[in-house]
């Protein structure tokens, strides 16, 4: 998987494209969201180079370590609240 930020690298879609053609791109746009573009008609390869690429698996990693989650039991105690 390549991976593109774009904050540093601007890119046309068109590059983008030609980039995902040969693999999956990991885009990382100017306002922290991440995006993956890839080829529709080949998933399991697809699902075979996220699981191989680091830089992905990285990614999942920052993602799960993110302090932005609420805990299960916090959502039902505030819908509890607000009855």
């Amino acid at each position: 998987m390549k991976t593109v930020d774009l904050g540093r690298q601007k890119m046309d879609l068109e590059a983008v494209i030609g980039l995902a053609r040969q693999e999956p791109v990991l885009l990382l746009t100017p306002d922290g969201k991440e995006l993956c573009v890839a080829g529709a008609d080949d998933f399991e390869k697809e699902v075979q180079a996220l699981r191989n690429s680091r830089a992905f698996q990285n990614f999942l990693d920052e993602r799960s370590a993110g302090t932005g989650r609420i805990a299960l039991e916090e959502i039902e105690r505030e819908l509890q609240q607000s009855r």
